[in-house]
């Protein structure tokens, strides 16, 4: 053991007289969402707590909820588009009309979401103006085109389509020209989305055998790279914020999805679960620590947050079966989600740090496929 020099000594005393007082004062770093190491890195999870007057320590608030989120909703009598302030107010319709819409996902700078529409049995891909409520038809054909993906400088959409007889994956500019068919296979080739730096699209394929598995393309068509190719099926593609990582789900059994993560060449896939029923589709904390994702851990589909680097794991209380994926504000302090409210859909958000859960809607109808932008 070191020695201390009598020069340090004052130094070594003063340190003991802090720890003592500090331990008196019953002041600590607290996990406010469940058991686990604490580290600097893992912001908004983890707050420092200064003690109260009653030497109980309590949360630091988070700031307010921000932004706003667009949703699905059926109030109207069919699913049509809805945006709100992110605390639930000011709620306003979208889309209006016969055609039932879905999966709405906003533009990058927060100005447009694209979703697919519904009418006469024909879907195709539209972009509604958020300030004037304008629309763009992207897509005119009468096989199904869904599942919308921009591009990180919104100024394209990736999109899968039934056009050939079988999905593939397409790419359209944002006002609708230059299509371009980016995969052909007889296989059924899905859920695209682009990277961070906009290089590459992630998709799923059954290409290769009778399981999906996850590929790799550029936005041009070329460079096609399966990334999995283990025996159970791997699904739902998501890209971390700095692009470096991959989570995806992979189902080991039929009715049991674990979350797994791999770097965006395939290499150091590991799983960060190893739960024994379907996790939902995983979602990204806004600085790359955190994966939530809808579990069924407490027998009730609540949500899960999952550590990237040490597997920690976290169970966030929620008031009601969640039944959609969890989606993380831009700030990272909240969670928005849809949840069963008895006899209708809701859309619920919850304080990570606090475990609060608010009702965002109450329409008595279905309201859900919740997306939030800070803008």
């Amino acid at each position: 053991m070191k020695k201390l020099k009598p020069k340090n000594l004052p130094a070594f005393f003063t340190m003991g007289i802090t720890a003592l007082l500090l331990m008196a004062c019953n002041f600590s770093i607290v996990d406010l969402v469940g058991t686990g190491g604490v580290s600097s890195t893992e912001e908004p999870i983890f707050r420092a707590v200064s003690p109260t007057p009653n030497d109980t320590p309590t949360p630091e608030p988070p700031p307010p909820a921000s932004g706003h989120i667009v949703f699905v909703s059926a109030r109207d009598g069919k699913k049509k588009l809805y945006v709100m302030n992110a605390d639930g107010s000011n709620q306003r319709a979208l889309t209006r009309g016969d055609s039932e819409d879905e999966t709405p996902v906003w533009s990058p700078d927060g100005t447009r979401v694209a979703f697919a529409s519904t009418l006469k049995d024909n879907t195709d891909v539209y972009i509604v103006d958020v300030s004037s409520g304008a629309l763009t038809r992207l897509t005119d054909d009468p096989a199904r085109d869904a599942a919308p993906a921009w591009s990180p400088d919104g100024s394209h959409l990736a999109f899968e389509s039934f056009r050939d007889g079988n999905l593939e994956i397409y790419v359209i500019n944002a006002d609708g020209s230059g299509l371009i068919r980016l995969t052909n296979n007889e296989a059924g080739d899905t859920n695209p989305v682009w990277s961070p730096d906009g290089n590459s699209i992630a998709f799923m394929s059954s290409r290769d055998n009778v399981n999906a598995n996850i590929y790799l393309v550029s936005p041009d068509g070329s460079g096609l790279t399966a990334l999995t190719s283990e025996t159970p099926p791997d699904s739902d593609p998501i890209w971390s914020p700095d692009g470096r990582l991959i989570a995806f789900r992979s189902f080991s059994s039929q009715g049991v999805a674990n979350i797994c993560v791999m770097n965006r060449d395939g290499s150091n896939s590991r799983c960060l679960t190893s739960s024994q029923w379907e996790n939902g589709v995983p979602s990204w904390s806004p600085d790359g620590q955190w994966l939530a994702f809808r579990s069924q851990r407490g027998g009730d589909p609540a949500i899960d947050l999952v550590n990237v680097n040490d597997r920690t794991l976290k169970t966030l209380v929620t008031t009601a079966p969640v039944k959609g994926d969890p989606v993380w504000s831009p700030d990272g302090y909240r969670l928005v989600y849809q949840a069963d409210a008895g006899k209708n859909m809701e859309i619920y958000q919850i304080v990570i740090s606090t475990h609060e859960v608010i009702q965002l809607t109450n329409s008595q109808e279905y309201d859900g496929e919740p997306a939030w932008t800070a803008h």
